[in-house]
């Protein structure tokens, strides 16, 4: 797959699993949110889709959080140890939210496991970027970003086979990421790159210099536009939309998003070659402007379940897929090492704060359009078009040496 030595393709894959393991526990919520918040509040409560968003907002917000705390950690005192800490944060959190009593329990621990999830995404990317050959770098993270989406994919399988037991087991399931840790802890080493910087960050305000303020500003604003249109458009509201809108069962949901997200890879392992070739803004555009077309037209054209609703959600999976990918081959070269996790971590956790406010007024959407949960995503599209409008004045890397 990848020409790399042996402690390199380890690298690989402790931070895919890390990735993929954040994608499955990410979306057990989403997948089992109709039936907790059925047991939990009622499934025919007025405030259903406000406390659906709410317990949503508390987990971007942990993940804000999150990314903010382990993303300095990374840079102070490792990668490693700080990759592990935020598996082991997440991993627990997932299991102890299926013994949750009220929603507002469920938020909480919703909240905690968002911790750990928020400082994995700067790490793992951070960790690859600085151990593999810098020939293979862009491939190589353009595997790791495959990562999520089959995680999200072995969610879709864990609730088909659990959920008709309890939604309580489908987050028990999600604890299982914890054991990546022993191999993680006894195979990967720190980062040479890491390793030789003498002088290790002290002040995390020293990413607002004005010598990094124009490339930090450029990838927060880009990742604002893309979080809040995928939490409002795609990860979170899709499985709601096929049950509550569209009428699907759960073989319809199960179906939808397994093939959408199996695109998603897709478009994820594309971003590889296509940044490898093409210009960074380039694909950024095509893919944030392809994205709002598809989630556009699929939530205003379809109000019952059909195989078209299949078609057109696997072509938003695809082009979505490239972004996030881009993200983390692009927001590395953004960076020099001494500050890379702090501001990625900024720059991802940021725009999760601003998320938290774009989820919870979808929420309110949702009750504006009397429950139709199509109309409300369908306007949060509109993130999409406007995160295709900044990526054509963010600045051009196109860096295939060192980082």
């Amino acid at each position: 797959m990848l020409n790399t030595n042996t402690a390199s393709r380890k690298v690989i894959l402790a931070t895919w699993l890390g990735w993929l393991f954040d994608g499955m526990d990410s979306s057990l919520y989403p997948l089992v949110a109709n039936q907790a918040l059925g047991e939990l509040i009622g499934g025919n409560n007025p405030n259903f889709g406000q406390i659906a968003a709410q317990i949503t907002a508390m987990f971007l917000l942990g993940w804000a959080l999150g990314g903010f705390l382990f993303g300095y950690l990374g840079d102070k005192i490792g990668r490693v140890k700080s990759l592990s800490l935020s598996i082991l944060t997440y991993a627990m959190f997932t299991g102890l939210s299926g013994l949750s009593h009220t929603w507002a329990e469920l938020s909480v621990f919703r909240f905690l496991s968002g911790l750990g999830m928020g400082g994995e995404w700067a790490l793992g990317v951070a960790l690859l970027a600085e151990s593999v050959k810098p020939e293979k770098r862009i491939m190589s993270t353009a595997f790791l970003a495959t990562g999520f989406s089959l995680g999200y994919c072995v969610a879709v399988i864990a609730n088909f086979l659990i959920s008709p037991f309890g939604w309580r087991l489908v987050f028990l399931f999600g604890i299982i990421p914890a054991v990546l840790v022993f191999f993680i802890r006894r195979n990967i080493k720190e980062p040479d790159l890491w390793v030789s910087i003498k002088e290790k960050i002290n002040n995390p305000f020293e990413i607002f210099k004005r010598k990094y303020s124009y490339n930090l500003w450029a990838a927060f604003f880009l990742n604002v536009t893309c979080t809040i249109g995928s939490w409002t458009c795609i990860l979170f509201w899709m499985p709601l939309w096929i049950e509550r809108t569209l009428g699907g069962n759960l073989n319809d949901k199960t179906i939808v998003i397994f093939i959408s997200m199996l695109t998603h890879a897709l478009g994820s392992y594309s971003a590889g070659p296509l940044l490898s070739i093409y210009k960074r803004k380039s694909i950024l555009f095509i893919s944030y402007f392809m994205t709002f077309l598809t989630a556009f037209a699929m939530y205003s054209f379809f109000h019952s379940y059909s195989i078209g609703v299949l078609l057109i959600a696997s072509m938003l999976g695809f082009f979505f897929g490239i972004i996030p990918a881009s993200f983390a081959i692009y927001f590395p070269e953004l960076f020099p090492t001494k500050i890379r996790t702090t501001a990625k971590g900024f720059c991802y956790s940021t725009g999760r704060i601003v998320t938290v406010f774009g989820v919870l007024y979808s929420g309110f959407l949702v009750q504006k359009f009397d429950g139709n949960i199509g109309h409300a995503a369908a306007v949060m599209s509109i993130m999409f078009l406007i995160g295709a409008i900044i990526s054509l004045f963010v600045p051009e890397t196109n860096k295939t040496v060192p980082l």
